[in-house]
C-alpha cells in the first residue's frame, strides 16, 4: 500500500480508499453477476479484508442505505486504524432548498445519527453530500455547523463531494472545505486543468471517486442503455488500448492507476463488492503506466456531462 497526506488535515491516508455504496445498496450498472450489495456477514468481511490489505481510509454516507450500520459492525475494535469519512444528508422532502433553520437542523440531525450508525463518538472527516449551488448559497451556516461540530469533538476535518468542474471550483473559493470529493476517470479529466492546481494551492485534500465512471469503464459499459451509445464506445476504446498495450492490465486496473498517477490526488475510491474485486483493485498499486500508454488514455477525454454524470443516467 501507499501512503499520502490528505492536504493541510496532515492525515496520512492510504492511496486506495474504501468508497461503500455497494455495501449498502443496489448500485451500478445492472449486468449478469455483478450487481447486488453482499450480505452483512460478506460485506463485514470484505471490510476487515480491505483493512488487512493496509487500506486505512475508508467512505460512506448516510444516503448509502445501511452502509454506515454495517461499518459501524465491522470497524468494532478497529475504529483507531482507520481515516473515517462520512457525509450529511441533505434531502428535502419536497425538493425545496432549506431555510437556515432547517438546514441548521438537518446537519445536526445527519452526523448525529451517522455517528449512531457507526459507532464511533467522531469522524475523521465529515463531508456535505453533493455540494450545489443552493448550498453555497447557505455557506455560512454550514461553516457555522462545522465549526459547533469540530468544537463538540464529533468531527476533525470537513469537507465536501462535488460533480463536475465549476462547483469544486465555487466550493474552493469559500475557503471552508479540508478536502474535496470529486470525479475523476480516464474519461473524465476536466478537474485536472484548474481544479487540482487550485486546491494544491489552497493545501485542500483531494479525494477522487468515480474512477471507473460508474462501471463504465469495465465490460459492464456493454449493459450501458442505447442512449449511452457514445459512452460505451469510447469504453470499449479504452479496453482495446489496455489489452493491445502488452502489460497484462485488466481496464480496472488501468484506470485505477492512471487515477493514482495524478500526483495532485491524495487517494482514489474504489467500490467493491467482493474480496476477488478487492484484490484486482489492490493489483493496480504495482502498475507504473508507461508514458505513450498515459498520453493515449488521455486523449480517451470527453466534457460531455451528460455522458459523464452518472446521475444522469437513470440507473441505480
Amino acid at each position: 500500500m501507499r501512503y499520502r497526506t490528505l492536504g493541510r488535515t496532515g492525515l496520512v491516508v492510504s492511496a486506495l480508499a474504501l468508497g461503500t455504496v455497494e455495501l449498502g445498496l443496489d448500485y451500478g450498472i445492472v449486468a449478469p453477476g455483478a450487481f447486488g450489495k453482499p450480505g452483512e456477514a460478506d460485506a463485514i468481511r470484505l471490510v476487515h479484508a480491505a483493512l488487512d490489505a493496509g487500506i486505512t481510509f475508508v467512505d460512506t454516507a448516510r444516503a448509502y442505505g445501511t452502509s454506515e450500520q454495517v461499518l459501524g459492525k465491522a470497524l468494532r475494535g478497529r475504529r483507531s486504524a482507520v481515516v473515517l469519512a462520512s457525509k450529511a444528508h441533505l434531502a428535502p422532502d419536497n425538493g425545496a432548498p432549506f431555510g437556515e433553520a432547517a438546514l441548521r437542523a438537518q446537519l445536526r440531525q445527519s452526523l448525529d445519527e451517522s455517528l449512531r450508525q457507526l459507532q464511533t463518538d467522531y469522524l475523521d472527516l465529515w463531508q456535505i453530500h453533493s455540494v450545489d449551488a443552493a448550498l453555497l448559497a447557505q455557506i455560512a451556516v454550514v461553516a457555522e455547523v462545522f465549526a459547533e461540530a469540530r468544537a463538540a469533538g464529533k468531527v476533525r476535518f470537513v469537507g465536501g463531494s462535488t460533480y463536475g468542474a465549476e462547483l469544486p471550483l465555487a466550493a474552493l473559493a469559500t475557503g471552508v472545505f479540508d478536502m474535496l470529493q470529486v470525479t475523476y476517470s480516464v474519461l473524465d479529466q476536466r478537474l485536472a486543468e484548474r481544479v487540482f492546481p487550485a486546491a494544491a494551492e489552497q493545501g485542500v485534500g483531494v479525494l477522487a471517486r468515480s474512477i471507473l465512471l460508474k462501471g463504465a469503464l469495465t465490460d459492464r459499459s456493454d449493459f450501458l442503455p442505447e442512449r449511452l451509445a457514445p459512452l460505451r464506445e469510447r469504453a470499449r476504446v479504452f479496453r482495446t488500448l489496455v489489452e493491445e498495450s502488452g502489460l497484462g492490465l485488466s481496464p480496472v486496473q488501468a484506470a485505477i492507476a492512471f487515477g493514482l498517477a495524478q500526483p495532485q490526488i491524495h487517494a482514489v475510491l474504489i467500490g467493491v463488492r467482493s474480496e476477488w474485486e478487492l484484490r484486482e483493485d489492490l493489483g493496480a498499486l504495482a502498475v507504473a503506466l508507461p508514458d505513450d500508454l498515459l498520453a493515449k488514455l488521455r486523449a480517451l477525454r470527453l466534457d460531455d456531462d451528460a455522458l459523464l454524470n452518472p446521475s444522469t443516467w437513470g440507473i441505480p
